[in-house]
C-alpha cells in the first residue's frame, strides 16, 4: 500500500510538472496541441488508477480487520481448551484415585471371604424366598337339637399352609379336618391352588379353589369369619352350588372413581358341578357333591364370572357398599346343562353390619324329565355394641358388653323335591343336624350372639327355629332301584341351639 501511494505521488508531480512546462512555453502551445490531449489522457489514466488503488486499499484493510477477529477467537478458543484440558487431568486423577480405592476395598472382602448371611441372601435371591406362612382356624362346637335328639360336641380344625416362592409365584392350601364324634375324623383338601401375581392388576390362580360365586364360599366361610356357625341354607345343608372348583381363574380389579370407589372381577373355568354318585340313576332334587368332579373325565365343562363393584368413597361417610353378581353355568353328565345365576349385597357402616344373597340354578335332566330348578335366599344383619353408650357397671360389665355383637339372619331354599337316602343328621361344625332344613322349602331363623375376646378369638352362641313350611316331595329308591315318591306336609318345627369357641391364627 506504501509503494502504490508512493507511485501516485510521482505521477502527480510529473503531471504537475508537465502542466508548469506548458504554462511557461505557452507561445508554443499552439504548436504543440497534440501534447496537451496527451497529458490530460494521461492524468485521467492517473486519476483512475487512483480510484483502483483506493479500492485495493480499502478490501485489504476489510481483510486485515477480519483476520484479526479471527485471530482474537483463535486465541480465546485455545484458552478454553487449555481450560477444559486442565479439568479432564482433574477429572482423571480424580478417577484413578477412586478406582485405586475400590481396587483395594475389593481386595480387601476377597481376603476376609463372603460372611453366612450374605451367602444365604445371595442364594435366596436366585432361587427364590421360599417363605412358609401358616394360617387357619380351629373351632370347638356343642350341639344340642332337640327334635333330633342331639347332644353332643365336635371339633373341626382348618390349617391353612401358604408356601411364597418369590414376589410373584405363591401357592395355598387348605386342609378342613371334622372331629364330630371322639378320635373319628374325616379329612378333606377345602384348596390348594398356585398363585401367579401377573401384576398389581391381575393374578392368576390355578388349582382347586373355592367357588367364587357370590360372597360366601370364598369370604365368609371360614369358620372365624363367619359371624353365625352355622351356614344359611343355600350353601349349608342344601347348597345349590358348589362350594369348590377344580381349573384356573383370572381375577384382578381397578379404582374407577375416588378413593374407595372399586371394582374388582373374577372369571373362572373348571370341571364343572357333580352330584351324588351313589345314587342309583339322577333325579331331581339330589345333592350336589362337597367337591366338584376332581378326578371326573366327563366332557362337559364350567365357566363363570363374579362382578363387584364398591359406589360409595372412603370420604363420603357413607359407609363400605358392595354390590355383586354372579353366574355359573357347565355341562354335567356329558351334556346336560346346569345353569346359575345370583345377585349379592355387602355393607359395613361403623357398627352396623348386613349382608344378603339371592340365588338360582336350573339343572337340565336326562330323558323328558323336568328340570330341577332351585332358589335360594339369606338375609343376616348384626351390630357391635361397643358404640353404645352404658353407664359405668361393676366388675367391668361395661366393658364385656361393648365386645358383644348380636345378630340375625333369615334363609331359605325352594326345590321340587328331596332324596330320602341323602338326608343325614349328623352333627358337624357349621350344620345344626336338624333334619327339617331337608325338607323342600326349607325357611330357618337364626339367631346369634358372638363375644368377641379378641379381633380372631370370638364365643358365639346360635339358636337356630326351624319354621313350618308345606312340604314337596320325598324321593327314595325301593329294592329293585327304582324312584319312589311321596308327599311331604308341614314341616315340624324344630329347634337347636349351638355353641362354638373359634381361632383364628
Amino acid at each position: 500500500m506504501i509503494s502504490s501511494a508512493r507511485r501516485i505521488t510521482s505521477l502527480l508531480l510529473a503531471v504537475t510538472g508537465l502542466i508548469a512546462f506548458g504554462a511557461a512555453t505557452a507561445g508554443a502551445a499552439d504548436a504543440l496541441p497534440n501534447n496537451l490531449e496527451l497529458i490530460e489522457s494521461q492524468i485521467e489514466q492517473i486519476e483512475r488508477h487512483e480510484a483502483a488503488e483506493r479500492g485495493r486499499v480499502d478490501s485489504d484493510e476489510l481483510v486485515i480487520r477480519q483476520l484479526e477477529q479471527q485471530l482474537q477467537t483463535i486465541k480465546a478458543r485455545d484458552a478454553n481448551l487449555v481450560n477444559q484440558d486442565q479439568q479432564l487431568e482433574l477429572s482423571n486423577t480424580q478417577l484413578k484415585t477412586q478406582t485405586e480405592q475400590q481396587l483395594e476395598d475389593v481386595k480387601a472382602q476377597l481376603a476376609q471371604g463372603i460372611s453366612p448371611s450374605d451367602f444365604a441372601s445371595g442364594i435366596d435371591r436366585y432361587l427364590g424366598t421360599h417363605q412358609f406362612t401358616w394360617n387357619g382356624a380351629v373351632a370347638g362346637d356343642f350341639i344340642y337339637d332337640r327334635g333330633n335328639n342331639t347332644n353332643t360336641f365336635a371339633l373341626v380344625v382348618q390349617p391353612l399352609v401358604i408356601y411364597r416362592l418369590n414376589d410373584w409365584i405363591s401357592f395355598e392350601t387348605e386342609l378342613d379336618g371334622d372331629f364330630p364324634q371322639g378320635s373319628a375324623a374325616s379329612f378333606n383338601v377345602g384348596i390348594g391352588m398356585f398363585q401367579l401375581f401377573l401384576s398389581d392388576y391381575a393374578e392368576l390362580n390355578a388349582g382347586l379353589f373355592d367357588q367364587p360365586f357370590g360372597d360366601w364360599y370364598e369370604a365368609q366361610s371360614p369358620v372365624w369369619v363367619n359371624r353365625f356357625i352355622t351356614a344359611p341354607l343355600l350353601y349349608g345343608a342344601e347348597a345349590i352350588i358348589p362350594p369348590s372348583e377344580l381349573g384356573a381363574q383370572l381375577r384382578g380389579g381397578l379404582q374407577w372413581g375416588a378413593l374407595g370407589q372399586d371394582f374388582d372381577y373374577t372369571t373362572w373355568a373348571g370341571n364343572g358341578p357333580s352330584f351324588d354318585s351313589s345314587l342309583p340313576q339322577p333325579v331331581v332334587g339330589q345333592a350336589l357333591n362337597p367337591q366338584t368332579n376332581i378326578t371326573s373325565t366327563t366332557n362337559g365343562k364350567a365357566f363363570g364370572t363374579r362382578l363387584r363393584v364398591y359406589p360409595f368413597p372412603l370420604d363420603s361417610n357413607l359407609g363400605r357398599l358392595e354390590l355383586g353378581a354372579s353366574t355359573y353355568n357347565g355341562k354335567w353328565l356329558n351334556g346336560l346343562w346346569f345353569n346359575s345365576w345370583g345377585v349379592d349385597y355387602a355393607y359395613l357402616n361403623g357398627n352396623l353390619q348386613t349382608r344378603g344373597e339371592y340365588v338360582q340354578t336350573y339343572r337340565q335332566m336326562p330323558g323328558n324329565s323336568a328340570a330341577d330348578n332351585r332358589r335360594g335366599w339369606y338375609v343376616q344383619v348384626g351390630y357391635f355394641l361397643q358404640g353404645l353408650t352404658l353407664p359405668e357397671l361393676p366388675f367391668g360389665i361395661s366393658d364385656q358388653i361393648h365386645k358383644l355383637e348380636p345378630l340375625v339372619r333369615y334363609s331359605g331354599v325352594n326345590q321340587r323335591q328331596i332324596v330320602a337316602e341323602e338326608i343325614s343328621t349328623s352333627p358337624d361344625v357349621g350344620f345344626s343336624g336338624s333334619p327339617s332344613i331337608f325338607s323342600p322349602h326349607a325357611r330357618e331363623v337364626a339367631l346369634g350372639l358372638d363375644y368377641w375376646i379378641e379381633p380372631s378369638i370370638a364365643w358365639q352362641t346360635e339358636f337356630d327355629m326351624e319354621l313350618p313350611r308345606a312340604g314337596g316331595n320325598l324321593l327314595s329308591f325301593n329294592d329293585k332301584n327304582q324312584p319312589v315318591v311321596q308327599g311331604i306336609g308341614a314341616t315340624p318345627n324344630d329347634r337347636a341351639l349351638l355353641t362354638q369357641l373359634a381361632i383364628g391364627f
